[in-house]
């Protein structure tokens, strides 16, 4: 029987080296400004996932960051290479810019955070998990809100920031606000933002 790249890949799900799901979710802290990456949890998508991070990161000057990643399954949490999936496993592994990331390098268990199991409403729309691009789009602000969940930010001053859809920056930013909009100032060339960023770096100092 002839199945389709996208059913192959996630045949695949890469949860050998992850921490057990039946675990509670472990503690992770971040302490410096960066971003999010969401892929699937396979491992063309760390692949995928640890080079785009690894790129963001040494454009901004950024120490680390981290990858977010899930697992579709059922409704007792096994892992499923087609249909419609139940609930979501999410997964987290801060990633350092250097040296330049690797799957090898993060192919291991003890780098790994169980961040929980996430249902996916029966009133939530998205396609079978075999329909690889689709699913990671539909269930995308659910890993979001897992994520701000389940792990800390170091200071109160700095806040998330969540991207909706496809789009050419990060899924997710964890900075300080003023921070963020220099940046978003300086990838879409628009100086209102520039102008709001000063603003917030001014009423943060008064």
């Amino acid at each position: 029987m002839t199945i389709s790249p996208q059913e192959s890949e996630v045949r695949n799900w890469a949860t050998s080296f992850l921490p057990p799901a039946s675990s509670p979710g472990q503690s992770l802290t971040l302490r410096t400004p960066g971003y999010v990456e969401i892929k699937p949890h396979t491992l063309s998508g760390i692949r995928s996932g640890l080079a785009q991070l690894g790129a963001r990161l040494e454009k901004a000057n950024l120490p680390s960051g981290v990858l977010a990643t899930y697992v579709g399954t059922d409704a007792r949490g096994n892992p499923l290479s087609k249909g419609m999936a139940k609930y979501l496993r999410v997964y987290a592994v801060v990633v350092n810019a250097k040296p330049k990331p690797t799957l090898a390098a993060y192919n291991q268990p003890g780098r790994w955070h169980y961040l929980g199991f996430t249902k996916l409403e029966p009133t939530m729309s998205h396609p079978p998990v075999d329909h690889a691009p689709a699913f990671g789009w539909a269930v995308e602000p659910v890993v979001q809100e897992r994520v701000k969940l389940a792990v800390a930010l170091a200071t109160p001053q700095r806040k998330w920031t969540t991207a909706g859809g496809p789009s050419p920056g990060p899924d997710m930013t964890y900075s300080e606000l003023a921070d963020f909009y220099r940046e978003l100032a300086r990838q879409v060339r628009d100086p209102l933002y520039a102008e709001l960023a000063s603003e917030l770096e001014a009423m943060a100092v008064a």
